[in-house]
C-alpha cells in the first residue's frame, strides 16, 4: 500500500466500505467533473461495441489547437505512466540518471528494460540541485535524465529556464520532464520547448483533472522521438471514454480555474494547520505536502481510521519518519488534522 491510492486494499485491511476511506494518499483534484462533460460521455455509451481511436485524434486536434503544438509532436498513452515506460523501451538508453527523491515508475521502467546502469542525485534542498547534475554529467555522459517538475514528493518547482539551460548544455542527452502536476503552475510548462529539442514533456491528466481512475497521459517530444515511442505502443490501449472526457476537460476554463481557487483556499487551511502543530513540511507548489514526522506508527495510526496517507519509506533517499499527504476537501482536511493532533499527543 505504499504507491498511494489503494483504497481496496485499505477497505480490506479495516473493513470499511471503498466510500467510507478518506484517501489522502492519492494526490488527486476532488472536486466533481462538470455535469456538461458527464452528459457529453454518456452519448458516447451506445459506441462503446467500437474500437476506440488509437491515435485519439479528437483529443490531439483539441490540444494541437489550445497550445499551438504540431499533431506528429504529440502521443497519448494510458495515463503516462505507460509512456514512460514506453520511453525507455524505445529509446533504449544506456545510462540513466534520476533526480531523487521523486516517482518510483522512473526506475522501475529501467529496471524491466533491463537498464543496468542507473544512477541517481539525492537531495532535499532545491538549491543544491542543479549543481549536484552538473557535477555528475561533467564526470560523464547519461543518455536520459528523469527530471519530475514540480517534483513529487517534495513539491518544489525549478525554473523552466534552468532545465532549458542544463538541456541545452548537454544536447546529447534526452530529459524527460514529468510536468504531471504542472497544472499548478501552467506558466512553467516546457510543453512548447519539446518540441525541436531534446526534451520529451510528460503531462497526466491524472492529478490535476482528477481522473485517476480514466487513465490518460500524454507526451510532447521532437516528432522522431515521438514516432519511435509510437512503434512501441499497444493498440487501443486508451479506452473511448477517456479520450472524450480528456479532449473536453483541458478546455474547459471554468473548472481550471474552480480548480485553482479551491486549492489556493485549502493549501492555506493546510499550511496553517502544519504550522499550529510545529511540523517540519517542505513547501509545495502542487496539491500535496511531504511532511516529516519523527514519532513511529502514524500510517498504521490513519489507516485504523480509515485514513489512507502515503508511507514515503519506499522513495530513494527516505525514511519511515517521511509521509506525503494530499489536499482534499475541507471535511477530509480538518478529518486528517484532528486525528494527526491526537496521534502527535498520544
Amino acid at each position: 500500500m505504499r504507491h498511494g491510492g489503494d483504497i481496496y486494499t485499505a477497505s480490506e485491511i479495516t473493513g470499511k466500505a471503498i466510500c467510507e476511506i478518506i484517501d489522502m494518499s492519492s494526490s488527486v483534484n476532488p472536486l466533481h467533473l462538470p455535469e456538461k462533460i458527464k452528459r457529453k460521455a454518456l452519448k458516447r455509451f451506445p459506441l462503446l461495441h467500437k474500437y476506440p481511436d488509437t491515435e485519439a485524434r479528437a483529443f490531439i486536434k483539441t490540444f494541437s489547437e489550445l497550445y499551438k503544438i504540431p499533431h506528429e509532436n504529440i502521443v497519448c498513452g494510458n495515463g503516462s505512466t505507460e509512456l514512460i515506460y514506453l520511453i525507455v523501451k524505445a529509446l533504449k538508453p544506456n545510462s540513466v540518471l534520476i533526480l531523487e527523491p521523486t516517482f518510483i515508475e522512473y526506475e522501475k521502467a529501467c529496471r524491466v528494460n533491463e537498464i543496468d546502469d542507473v544512477e541517481k542525485v539525492f537531495t532535499l534542498n532545491k538549491e543544491e540541485i542543479f549543481e549536484m547534475i552538473n557535477k555528475k554529467m561533467q564526470k560523464r555522459k547519461y543518455e536520459m535524465i528523469f527530471i519530475c517538475n514540480p517534483n513529487n514528493p517534495t513539491g518544489w518547482l525549478i525554473d523552466k529556464k534552468e532545465i532549458l539551460e542544463l538541456a541545452n548544455h548537454y544536447e546529447d542527452s534526452t530529459f524527460v520532464l514529468d510536468e504531471a502536476f504542472i497544472d499548478f503552475a501552467p506558466d512553467e510548462t516546457l510543453l512548447r520547448d519539446s518540441i525541436s529539442s531534446n526534451i520529451i514533456v510528460l503531462r497526466s491528466l491524472t492529478k490535476f483533472y482528477g481522473l485517476a481512475g480514466l487513465r490518460f497521459g500524454y507526451a510532447v517530444a521532437f516528432f522522431k522521438t515521438i514516432e519511435r515511442i509510437k512503434r512501441y505502443r499497444q493498440p487501443w490501449s486508451i479506452n473511448s471514454l477517456s479520450q472524450c472526457i480528456a479532449e473536453e476537460i483541458i478546455k474547459d476554463e471554468e473548472f481550471k480555474k474552480q480548480s485553482h481557487d479551491f486549492f489556493l483556499m485549502e493549501k492555506d487551511f493546510f499550511e496553517y494547520s502544519l504550522n499550529k502543530l510545529k511540523l517540519r513540511y517542505f513547501p509545495s507548489v502542487a496539491n500535496f505536502y511531504l511532511i516529516e514526522i519523527h514519532k513511529k506508527g502514524i500510517f498504521q495510526y490513519m489507516l485504523a481510521r480509515g485514513i489512507l496517507i502515503r508511507d514515503c519509506s519506499n522513495f530513494y533517499g527516505l525514511n519511515e519518519n517521511f509521509i506525503r499527504v494530499s489536499v482534499k476537501t475541507r471535511f477530509e482536511n480538518e478529518i486528517f488534522f484532528k486525528e494527526l493532533k491526537k496521534f502527535l499527543e498520544s
